[in-house]
Formats: structure tokens, C-alpha cells, sequence
């Protein structure tokens, strides 16, 4: 038999690094994914903030140079009220992700979970196939002994 056991052991140690290897490159790549896109995320509310802020100003001074104060009073109501319903919408968008993020942290933690339990799981059959493995060589070893002993003769 030219098929050695602790070669087959070698190889099986090598995919396992190899794994091993292929998860933390994984993990590094998601890091810097999520990364990049919480600084786009900053960015484009940096900007969002800028552009309604420059809007409201350049909109409270043409209706305070145009405007009667009747007119300017209404009109500030008006923002007001805009403004209010603007950030109640953004409260309600931000509630949504917040609860969007919060479903998706708890879906990757129960996927994370089955990930790891089907890991343990594949770990305790490889326990088990090795058992059998040397369960098998030894057999095989006996087997040698036996055919010995018929060929010298033995019983």
C-alpha cells in the first residue's frame, strides 16, 4: 500500500491553513468595504447639510428684502413649519435605518451563528472520519499480521 497515512494527514493540514487564510482575507476586505462606505455616507450628509443650510439663508434674505413684514412673518411660518416637517421626515428616515441596521446586525449575527455552528459541525465529522481513519489502519495493520502469520506457515 504506497498511500501513507501522514501524507493524507499533511494535505488535509495544508486546506485547513489554506481556510484559514481565505477568512482572514475575508474579514479584511469587509472591514475596508464598510469602511469606504461610512465615509461616503459622512460625505453626502456633510454635503446634504451645506446645501440646506446655504438654501435656507439665501431663502430667508430674499424674502426678508422683498416682502412686507406681514409677508416676512408668513413666510417664516411657512420655513418653520418646512424645516419641522424636513426634520421630522429625517427623524422618521433615520428611525428606519436605525431599525434597518439593527435587523441587519441581528440577521448577520444569526448568520454568523449558523456559520459557526455549521464549522463545529464539519469539525466534529472530521473528528469522526479521522477515528474511522484509524480505526481502518489499524485493521489494516492487523490484517498484515495475519497474512504474515498464513504465509509463515501459522494458523
Amino acid at each position: 500500500m504506497a498511500y501513507k497515512l501522514s501524507e493524507a494527514l499533511a494535505t488535509l493540514s495544508a486546506k485547513s491553513k489554506g481556510v484559514e487564510d481565505r477568512l482572514a482575507r475575508a474579514q479584511a476586505e469587509g472591514k475596508a468595504k464598510i469602511d469606504a462606505h461610512l465615509a461616503e455616507a459622512r460625505a453626502s450628509a456633510e454635503k446634504a447639510k451645506g446645501e440646506f443650510i446655504s438654501k435656507a439663508s439665501a431663502a430667508k434674505a430674499d424674502v426678508d428684502g422683498k416682502a412686507s413684514k406681514a409677508k416676512s412673518a408668513f413666510q417664516g411660518k411657512v420655513t418653520q413649519l418646512k424645516a419641522d416637517v424636513a426634520a421630522r421626515k429625517a427623524g422618521m428616515a433615520a428611525k428606519v435605518a436605525a431599525g434597518k441596521q439593527a435587523f441587519n446586525v441581528k440577521e448577520a449575527e444569526w448568520n454568523y451563528n449558523d456559520a459557526m455552528d455549521y464549522a463545529a459541525n464539519c469539525i466534529d465529522w472530521a473528528n469522526i472520519a479521522l477515528a474511522d481513519v484509524e480505526e481502518a489502519a489499524l485493521e489494516v495493520l492487523d490484517a498484515r499480521v495475519r497474512l504474515e502469520s498464513v504465509k509463515a506457515g501459522g494458523a
